[in-house]
């Protein structure tokens, strides 16, 4: 995990606006003794954590929700979390131990897994996958353990020097932007090279150029630097324990310090926000707002409701009522189309530009004209190349299609961007319909 959501207990600043403030001694203190890693704080210091401006970028309501509201919700959070933090458990409790010389037995590490597992247990936990129970996912937690013990023992690789790090990253000169997070696992290789080291109970695995450009342990990268004089280099280790499978990366200065940059970007926006847009997309699935969110609120509030209060309930009625008309209303257009063009085609056939019936007209108007490729046509990128080297793409820096086709029609522009961009456009004849009463 490596990332705590709130800030340092007591830190509150300009932009607690936004919703930065501080974490409680209580919850600090459950992350047992700590280590602070970079910079000293000063009263009033508003810190963010990587997890507070990714979930900014996710979905900025949900930010609201989290950091300016500070809701509370009736889901704890979704059985992948709780796995995750069941497993982080475990191996904390493994380098833990391994510092007083003691190593525990892979049975003894999956019986804390499982106590650990019961003791915290509860039925507000989310399970986003209802065909999988959370028995599942206690026993893939068990499976990432046995694998890492499997793997890893005797566990000397390298030398653990903290877990759950504090670190305190100062992103500018000034100090006006700090950044904190929780390292799961530092450790020194020699000669220089320490490790930092992240465990992701995810089931995806990113690729090589993903964890290149990660944001979070990168960041992590420039505490280890500025508190370590030695530092030669770190790594960044990232243990993808569904796939047993060990993904590593490292950052040059040039590119942590545009890591700076871009992340005090991102602060700076979080700070001068004043709305908060919902932006919905799959994670939704797994937030632990939806019971409050507008986009999911009604359906939670239905949810409650008895079969026949349920039917009743306005928004169910209102909404099966429109579903039913929209079906109605897409049988119709097909309709409108297929009797569309049979009008068109008997136009053609008698010569007429106008059909009558018992009390309606129906026109028929159609026109010649160019029709140049839309930004999703496979042309559109050498129209754009030919306005740009014709001198017309100012005229039309946004490609407007119906004022571009109309200066082409009306030879309204530059004679060396018509001849240009001709072959681009294709001439179609347009057809309508226009009905009205028979007069």
């Amino acid at each position: 995990m490596g990332d705590m959501q709130g800030s340092l207990d007591g830190f509150s600043g300009k932009a607690s606006a936004a919703g930065v403030s501080g974490e409680s001694q209580e919850g600090q203190k459950k992350r047992g003794d700590e280590e602070i890693l970079g910079v000293e704080l000063k009263p009033g210091q508003a810190v963010y954590s990587h997890s507070r401006l990714s979930t900014f970028e996710q979905c900025p309501q949900k930010f609201k929700f989290a950091y300016v509201d500070k809701l509370e919700s009736e889901i704890e959070g979704s059985i992948e979390s709780f796995l995750g933090s069941r497993v982080h458990d475990t191996l904390e409790k493994l380098y833990t131990d391994l510092k007083f010389e003691k190593e525990n037995t892979l049975q003894e590490l999956l019986d804390f897994f499982n106590s650990e597992w019961e003791r915290h247990w509860t039925d507000n936990v989310l399970i986003v996958r209802k065909e999988y129970s959370s028995d599942n996912y206690r026993k893939m937690g068990e499976r990432f353990i046995v694998d890492y013990h499997n793997r890893y023992k005797p566990f000397n690789q390298a030398k653990t020097i903290g877990l759950e790090m504090r670190i305190v990253i100062r992103l500018d000169p000034e100090g006006r932007h700090v950044l904190q997070g929780f390292i799961d696992r530092l450790a020194y290789a020699g000669e220089g090279v320490y490790e930092v080291h992240d465990y992701k109970t995810a089931n995806s695995l990113p690729e090589q150029d993903k964890v290149d450009v990660d944001r979070q342990l990168a960041l992590y990268a420039i505490a280890v630097k500025e508190k370590y004089k030695d530092c030669r280099k770190v790594v960044l280790v990232w243990h993808y324990l569904a796939f047993d499978k060990e993904l590593r990366s490292e950052r040059t200065d040039e590119q942590l310090e545009k890591l700076k940059k871009d992340t005090i970007n991102v602060i700076k926006e979080i700070e001068s926000a004043k709305e908060y847009p919902l932006k919905e997309s799959a994670l939704c699935q797994w937030c632990e707002y939806r019971p409050v969110c507008p986009r999911w609120r009604h359906l939670y509030e239905t949810e409650k409701l008895e079969p026949v209060a349920y039917r009743k309930e306005e928004g169910v009625r209102l909404a099966n009522e429109y579903s039913e008309l929209k079906d109605k209303e897409k049988e119709i257009a097909d309709k409108i189309a297929k009797i569309s063009e049979k009008i068109m085609v008997f136009a053609e056939q008698h010569k007429v530009d106008r059909v009558y019936g018992s009390d309606s007209k129906v026109t028929i108007w159609q026109k010649s004209c160019v029709k140049f490729p839309g930004k999703t046509d496979p042309g559109y990128p050498d129209l754009v190349k030919a306005l740009r080297e014709s001198g017309g793409l100012e005229e039309f820096s946004t490609i407007d299609r119906w004022k571009l086709e109309k200066a082409f029609e009306q030879i309204d522009m530059d004679p060396k961007v018509m001849q240009a961009i001709a072959k681009y456009g294709k001439r179609e004849l347009l057809k309508r319909l226009y009905l009205g009463k028979r007069g």
